[in-house]
């Protein structure tokens, strides 16, 4: 008979449970029996109206009450409204002024006391990471994330021990739509990512305008890494009101714990009160959105002491068809920031992406960025000097700020260095869990400010090339 066959489909389905390798697959086993247990439900009650054999109902009764066990176990195995998620993206590397060729993977973001001298410098950021992500959706509408990314997350890029990457809770409290965010956080300003692989939802405190963030470059763009924080630790509110999306934190910048470094109050360089950040975004209408972040905070400056930091960005993005552009406009002020100790730090800049999927497979990308950093000889709340080992005096020789090479003709210490980049990138998607990634980026800047290991002179523009594999899941 028909339905025998059905049932006993049913049943030799069962032992796959034993072998579901996550959770999204166990998920997907209950949810394949549900369906076959509604045809059988169907053929019953076609049977029970024709006064077919009773037996057939028993055992439709007793497959039934294997699926209701099944859910039972991935409930009670903590599976139910669990997400797994993880992946890596090796990459190599050729920076000319460096002279470096490398495989980079799993090296430490901020680790100056090894023979590599390992800092966060824009050809060595968040790429060639290794990360597992576990997001869990619980009764009642709380949600947890913890996403772990040893050496490459973005505590170790300002404690080189950190493995966390974020270790967040978003709570409802009135409603589903406004929430308490506790823990740890990654900066949420500007339009990109910092997880090169990540392929799933934003966060557990979601982000209407990036739903899903899309990455099209191995390296970031220069707002990304010299003009955002790196993470907050601390509580905050999320509330959505129709197309706009709030959120406000009281939390710990780029910090896990703030406390006393030492018994001069007047060289200590950590906050002793959490920093103020605050995030709107507007996601009405169907191709285009923006969003604003800003803080307010002390941190340390080049100069030892700490000093209040301003600042204020906006971006948004443009999507039709196959084609995405994406602007952020970014200004900012550090008080006594400046490389040259005579007072303040002050920038301001843009960063604008265009991106176009090319058949079914490719994405091409371009992307222009302009950092101006000249006030009092440079200075940013994310970077100090002595970068690389060399003077103090010449600034941040690797990523190029500062005043640069002092023997250079007109050399001005209290003027700072403008910076540009411009990158092209193409992207392969081989599947849905594989793509390969290949980058050109060049740097400009209006002052000899990248030193030159090599020859130990000092130019004013370098090109870094780069090729990466992602594979996630």
């Amino acid at each position: 008979m028909k339905m025998n066959k059905t049932a006993m489909a049913v049943a030799l389905a069962f032992p796959l449970l034993a072998n579901a390798q996550s959770s999204a697959q166990l998920q997907s086993q209950i949810e394949a029996l549900k369906a076959q247990v509604q045809q059988l439900e169907a053929l019953v009650k076609q049977k029970v109206a024709s006064d077919e054999a009773p037996v057939e109902l028993e055992e439709f009764n007793r497959i039934k009450t294997k699926v209701e066990a099944a859910e039972d176990i991935a409930e009670a195995s903590g599976f139910k409204g669990l997400r797994v998620t993880g992946g890596l993206d090796p990459a190599y590397v050729w920076n000319s002024a460096k002279g470096i060729s490398t495989f980079s993977f799993g090296n430490p973001l901020a680790n100056s006391n090894n023979a590599n001298n390992e800092l966060y410098t824009y050809d060595n950021s968040y790429f060639g990471a290794a990360y597992i992500d576990f997001q869990k959706e619980m009764e009642g509408g709380s949600k947890m994330r913890l996403t772990l990314m040893p050496e490459k997350s973005v505590g170790s890029g300002i404690t080189s021990s950190s493995i966390i990457q974020e270790a967040s809770a978003s709570i409802p409290l009135s409603d589903a739509q406004t929430r308490l965010m506790v823990g740890q956080m990654g900066d949420v300003s500007g339009y990109e990512p910092t997880l090169n692989t990540y392929t799933g939802a934003n966060n557990v405190s979601s982000n209407q305008l990036y739903p899903g963030y899309a990455e099209y470059f191995i390296t970031k763009n220069m707002l990304f890494d010299f003009t955002a924080a790196n993470f907050y630790t601390g509580a905050g509110i999320d509330m959505i009101r129709g197309p706009w999306e709030y959120k406000f934190w009281l939390a710990n910048f780029n910090s896990n714990r703030t406390n006393v470094a030492s018994s001069n109050a007047a060289a200590d360089t950590r906050a002793s009160e959490p920093a103020f950040i605050y995030n709107a975004t507007y996601a009405q209408e169907e191709f285009w959105g923006f969003e604003f972040t800003g803080y307010e905070a002390h941190v340390g400056t080049p100069q030892g002491p700490l000093g209040r930091l301003d600042q204020f960005e906006i971006d948004g993005n443009y999507t039709r068809g196959d084609f995405n552009g994406n602007l952020q406009f970014t200004v900012g002020r550090l008080e006594n920031g400046a490389f040259d100790g005579s007072g303040d730090s002050r920038w301001w800049g843009f960063s604008a992406l265009a991106s176009e999927k090319v058949g079914a497979n490719w994405v091409l990308a371009g992307r222009l960025d302009y950092l101006n950093n000249q006030a009092n000889g440079g200075g940013l709340f994310t970077i100090t000097n002595n970068v690389g080992g060399t003077s103090a005096s010449y600034g941040d020789v690797i990523n190029g700020f500062g005043a640069g090479d002092p023997n250079a003709a007109g050399y001005d210490a209290t003027v700072g260095a403008n910076r540009t980049s411009l990158s092209g990138a193409a992207t392969y998607r081989l599947n849905r869990n594989v793509a390969f990634r290949g980058e050109l980026r060049r740097d400009f800047s209006t002052k000899p400010t990248f030193y030159n290991y090599g020859n130990g002179s000092f130019q004013s523009a370098n090109t870094t090339i780069g090729l990466q594999t992602i594979v996630n899941f």
